[in-house]
């Protein structure tokens, strides 16, 4: 253990910032052990003369009471020892006061500085690019209004309300069998958007998704797209088209339906929930190189398959967690850590770096997607988590 002079030259160091971690730990320690070593059981009448005996000892320290009022040898040996005790530990209070204080000062100064960069981090933008079956790129934003482009007898264009819309031209000629190639919308993360589909399917993306599709239904037997990322889907009904949804780990068959997909590479899980209609969720295998079925469950509404390898369960769904980033929400029920900033990082566009053990903290509550990433972590205050902010990097200790 460290005596009076170390811990003096530390608390110095301390003070002037200049102590590594290292030392600031032995510090806590020292401090620690002082306390548990002071003598606090004296009787009251003890504590009336402890502020008398503090001053007096200053005083005679600083050899400006010495002559004045020295110490008899009357002075009992009880109260002197008293004093000493009662003086260390004002001194060893004073001294943790004023470390504690520099702390809770520096813990403080770290997250309004924390707190300051996240305001200026924006929430995503109702944003995509539509890449189209030739290979061109359209950027889909706010500014972009009016007919996009026109391929295989359908006509693209953006409304005012920032919708994407596919429409079949009924004239001679536009007959395809063969159809035209598919199209890709795609989000990056902090972008949304919603597109209706040739046959009038409304299909909301959510970040960091995307979502592939021919340019026409027309002569196929099936509706068939293709979804990595998230999307909620409300498809047209058309009980001789079949409409099947294909993820990197399942298909879901529908007629006619509305139902949420969450198939994010960077999620081990697989969730499908279903708001109306009936949908078939199948688990896709391979023999050899062929893809098959592996797993099939039927869902009804309110239900949800849950998708872990090859492995699909049913559960109760909570509707409203599921559909409120449809409608503009984050929206947290007891959820872990990991999982509210991996929705972070997608719509604030982050990065996620963790520094030691995960914390294990869980959050409920419902935040609003308009929010800047200051409000946001917001929520994590009420936990003891210790984050900070390099430009889009968010390092959790």
């Amino acid at each position: 253990m460290m005596n009076e002079k170390e811990a003096l030259n530390l608390l110095s160091k301390y003070n002037s910032g200049t102590a590594t971690a290292t030392e600031i730990k032995l510090l806590e320690s020292w401090y620690s052990a002082e306390i548990l070593k002071q003598n606090l059981t004296e009787t009251e009448e003890d504590f009336s003369h402890l502020k008398e005996e503090i001053w007096a000892g200053t005083l005679q320290r600083a050899n400006l009471a010495a002559q004045e009022d020295p110490v008899s040898e009357k002075t009992p040996v009880r109260s002197i020892k008293r004093w000493y005790q009662w003086t260390a530990a004002a001194a060893v209070l004073i001294i943790g006061s004023v470390y504690l204080v520099n702390r809770q000062q520096t813990a403080e100064n770290s997250l309004t500085k924390t707190l300051e960069i996240a305001n200026h981090i924006t929430a995503g933008k109702n944003k995509a690019t539509l890449t189209l079956a030739n290979g061109h790129q359209i950027i889909l934003s706010d500014d972009v209004k009016g007919k996009l482009a026109e391929e295989a007898g359908v006509i693209i264009t953006k409304t005012n309300s920032g919708e994407l819309i596919y429409t079949v031209i009924s004239k001679p000629g536009n007959e395809n069998p063969s159809g035209s190639g598919y199209n890709t919308i795609s989000t990056a993360a902090g972008e949304n958007y919603q597109v209706v589909l040739p046959d009038g399917s409304k299909i909301k993306l959510n970040a960091a998704s995307s979502l592939k599709y021919p340019a026409s239904f027309a002569f196929k037997k099936e509706r068939r797209v293709e979804l990595i990322g998230e999307a909620y889907f409300e498809v047209a009904k058309d009980k001789h088209h079949p409409f099947k949804v294909k993820t990197s780990t399942q298909e879901v068959e529908v007629l006619g339906t509305h139902f949420n997909i969450s198939s994010y590479a960077d999620h081990a899980i697989t969730h499908t929930t279903l708001l109306e209609g009936s949908v078939k969720v199948s688990s896709l295998g391979y023999a050899g190189k062929k893809e098959r079925a592996a797993h099939t469950i039927l869902l009804k509404p309110g239900e949800q398959a849950i998708q872990k390898a090859n492995t699909i369960t049913m559960v109760p769904a909570d509707i409203e967690q599921v559909t409120a980033w449809t409608e503009g929400w984050f929206y947290f029920k007891s959820t872990k850590l990991q999982d509210v900033l991996s929705e972070a990082a997608k719509w604030y566009d982050l990065e996620i770096v963790y520094r030691g053990t995960v914390p294990t903290d869980r959050f409920t509550g419902k935040i609003p997607k308009t929010a800047s990433l200051g409000k946001f972590i917001k929520l994590l205050q009420l936990s003891d988590i210790k984050f900070s902010i390099e430009g889009r990097k968010m390092i959790i200790n």
